[in-house]
Parts: C-alpha cells; structure tokens; sequence
C-alpha cells in the first residue's frame, strides 16, 4: 500500500481553500471508485480529479490507491511510471470540471520493453526512507529520468519505504524535488520524490524553485 500512494499524492499539492468548483474529496486503498466529502476548489484553472496508482512487485500481492479531489488542470490526463530493482508503481490521472463530477478511474500506462538509452541505480526498501545499492537498471520505453520515492505513514498505520528506478518524465513532472504531506484525522503520510537525467545521490538536499510552493501541503479530511 505504502509505495501506491507515493504516486498520486501530489495531485493535491496546490489546494488550499477557495472558492468556484467543488468537488469530492476521498481516499480508498484498492481499485474502486470513492466517495467522501466535499471540498472547493481554487477559482480558475482547477478540476475534479481522480487518481490512481498500483504498485505490483514483482513478488508479493498489487497494491492500488484511488484518490479524488480538486487539482490544477496541468495535473490532469497524465500517465506514467516508475520500474524499480523489484516492480513498478504505475499512475494515471483523469479530470472532470462541473461539481462534485466523479470521472472513471483512468486505464493505467501500458507496459513498454524497448530499451533506451539510460541506466538508474536501483533499489527498494521496506524499512527505510532511503536506499542506495550498485545495481543498476537499464531503462525502458519513456521512462528517460532516474527517480527515488520515498513514503512514511505514521498514526494508526505507520511504515516507511522507498523505491529508486527509471521513471517517465510525466511521473517527474508531478512528482519532482517535493515533499507531499497528505493528512487525515488517523494517519499522516509524508512523500518524498526527486528525479534527475542520471544516477546522481537523489538524496534530495537541493529543491528546484519552480517546485517551492508545492512543499508541506497538508491535505485534511
């Protein structure tokens, strides 16, 4: 569960309160639709989202998260992945724009095997928010960026874990060099995502600016 939700947390990065569409806001930890309260949106160029993202290790049982809540209208219809030494956590998102509109949960990225031309250290944790190992991964497809997700859960659920691998720049664009905090009355989780074009450390000690004011949202119920 812990690595799904790294996917499709920052859809919620940029809402704070405001006022003009309203839509559902809600969280289910497998693949099915949700339903919760309500939120407002912003004014402007925001929609009602919904987000999926599935992570299937290559041992052990998928796991998928469904989330829906206001988003900005760049975040919406995208697609992407991220291939790690043991899986690969998937995303789509999907928009509609009238209140509390809920669309389908989105088809997740098809696979893609063609090789290209770059190769990420790999890794993947259960018990730390960081990893680091000599293996590396020849990438595929669209994913063209090295990426590290990083997710603490604490409250009445708590873990932590951390994947590293090739990651599609869609992915990279969503979740970049920023920290999600996603909070609710029982549980608080934190994620972590940094990319870059090549295996550098991705321990994540610089942030780019373009990226500062999605930093420490919380996102109540």
């Amino acid at each position: 569960m812990t690595m799904a939700v790294a996917g499709l947390l920052v859809l919620f990065a940029l809402v704070p309160s405001g006022y003009s569409l309203t839509c559902t806001k809600c969280i289910v930890f497998s693949n099915a639709n949700c339903s919760g309260s309500t939120e407002t949106c912003l004014s402007g160029a925001y929609s009602c989202a919904t987000s999926i993202s599935v992570n299937t290790p290559t041992s052990g049982s998928q796991s998928s998260t469904v989330t829906r809540g206001c988003a900005p209208n760049n975040q919406c219809n995208i697609t992407g992945s991220l291939t790690y030494t043991g899986g690969n956590v998937a995303i789509a998102t999907a928009c509609c724009d009238s209140d509390n509109c809920t669309s389908a949960i989105p088809p997740l990225p098809a696979a893609n095997s063609t090789s290209n031309s770059l190769s990420c250290s790999t890794c993947a944790s259960g018990s730390s928010d960081y990893c680091s190992s000599s293996n590396t991964l020849s990438c595929t497809g669209l994913a063209t960026q090295c990426g590290r997700m990083s997710t603490t859960v604490t409250g009445s659920v708590s873990s932590i874990s951390t994947v590293r691998g090739c990651a599609t720049p869609s992915v990279c664009n969503l979740l970049g060099n920023q920290n999600v905090v996603y909070a609710d009355t029982n549980v608080n989780t934190v994620v972590t995502t940094y990319c870059s074009n090549g295996s550098f450390n991705l321990r994540g000690s610089f942030y780019l600016p373009a990226f500062l004011a999605f930093l420490l949202f919380k996102f109540l119920f």
